[in-house]
């Protein structure tokens, strides 16, 4: 009898942490979404949940895949039992939106409710972390937070029957690092709204990056690094961008590209979510979308079509261009590195090694762990009584090909 009481206890603490068992996709006012409370869309393919990063205790409430998760405490994601497809797939354990991205909720206590007014609100124990939506006009409203099948989730005005009056916020209007199946990148000419990507700063912080990918007036995609372009994607011609390998309109897919007085945009539909859609901005610089054969990523050494010129060329005081040979992970073995100036953490792995290359005084640089963070040093001299050391806490890289 214990057994069986251990095991239904088990079994209902499953279904309560299961976020594909939750069997809402609406939020009512005057009910409150906290942690391992979740909204699931009706098609079962997005959840909508509050989740935290490695060993922080901040939350972000985000928009995720959903195929029978569990949550992982070591990372920001959530890790999946489902097909090996979908294991291997990066769209099924990262947010596709996060709300708050640039404020985080400080303790555990954050949940997301809807005011009397149709006020949209993230709080914590401490009082509110940020307001989705915010009405002009403080009357009251019949108002509903719905996660619908596409991952968009919309705030809705309804008459007394239930019917909806209209939309008064979505979370497709405000994308963070991720364009899904009917979201759009671009400006509403009327409005001046616009609809852009913006990365991460690192694997564990997904307040706003570096890199952004916007829809610039000519009509292009353009992905920019701090505001200066990185990459160009060329006219859009013959159904797809001219520097990309974008799938023309198919059976699964279907791209659009639309140019007129009231908005200039692109987006994409599909025919299912079998295989996880999503285009991201990743907080390197690379532009990736699977399911739409996109894989964007300039580097030194591999400039794709469309890749703004770099300064990894040769200068004075390097032997030639930058080629793969011309750094050494780890760094040389017995030499310890002085003069050093620090980058604080917005500075990548490549901020890094293009402010070294750059640098004609700079020798080697290092990172952090997860490759955030910028060290650059000027001097390297040799201990003679090492033994073949490598410091593998805080990864080091010498210039190979320095002058003199």
């Amino acid at each position: 009898m214990a057994y069986r009481s251990i095991f239904l206890i088990l079994f209902l603490i499953y279904l309560f942490k299961n976020p594909c068992y939750s069997e809402t996709d609406t939020l009512h006012q005057g009910q409150e979404l906290k942690d391992w409370d979740e909204l699931i869309s009706s098609n079962k393919v997005f959840s909508l949940k509050l989740f935290s990063i490695g060993s922080m205790v901040s939350l972000y409430l985000g928009v995720f895949y959903c195929k029978n998760e569990i949550r992982n405490s070591q990372s920001h994601s959530y890790q999946t039992q489902a097909s090996d497809e979908f294991s291997n797939n990066e769209f099924s354990n990262n947010a596709v939106w996060v709300a708050n991205r640039n404020n985080p909720i400080p303790d555990i206590y954050g949940k997301l409710i809807i005011d009397f007014n149709g006020k949209l609100s993230i709080l914590s124990g401490g009082g509110t972390v940020l307001d989705l939506f915010s009405p002009t006009r403080l009357v009251a409203r019949n108002a509903t937070v719905t996660l619908l099948n596409t991952g968009n989730l919309v705030l809705r005005e309804l008459h007394p029957n239930g019917s909806v009056m209209q939309d008064l916020w979505q979370s497709f209007d405000h994308p963070t690092d991720t364009l899904l199946p009917g979201m759009k990148l671009g400006i509403n000419l009327k409005t001046g709204h616009n609809w852009s990507l913006t990365a991460w700063r690192n694997d564990e912080l997904p307040a706003k990056g570096l890199f952004t990918l916007d829809l610039i007036g000519t009509g292009q995609m353009v992905v920019l690094r701090q505001g200066n372009i990185h990459w160009i994607s060329g006219t859009w011609k013959n159904s797809r961008f001219e520097n990309t390998n974008l799938l023309v309109s198919g059976p699964d897919v279907r791209l659009h590209y639309v140019s007129n007085e009231t908005e200039q945009s692109f987006t994409y539909l599909t025919r299912t979510y079998d295989s996880y859609p999503a285009l991201r901005m990743h907080q390197d610089g690379q532009l990736k979308a699977s399911s739409l054969n996109l894989n964007i990523f300039c580097l030194p050494n591999n400039d794709p079509p469309g890749c703004a010129e770099d300064i990894f060329k040769k200068s004075k005081c390097r032997k030639g261009n930058f080629t793969d040979s011309s750094i050494i992970g780890s760094g040389e073995r017995c030499y310890s590195y002085l003069d050093e100036y620090i980058y604080d953490d917005s500075y990548n792995f490549y901020d890094c090694l293009r402010i070294c290359w750059s640098n004609c005084s700079c020798v080697a640089f290092a990172t952090r762990r997860k490759r955030v963070g910028c060290k650059t040093f000027s001097k390297m001299v040799y201990d003679p009584n090492c033994t073949d050391r490598a410091d593998e806490s805080r990864p080091f890289y010498t210039i190979t090909n320095h002058e003199g």
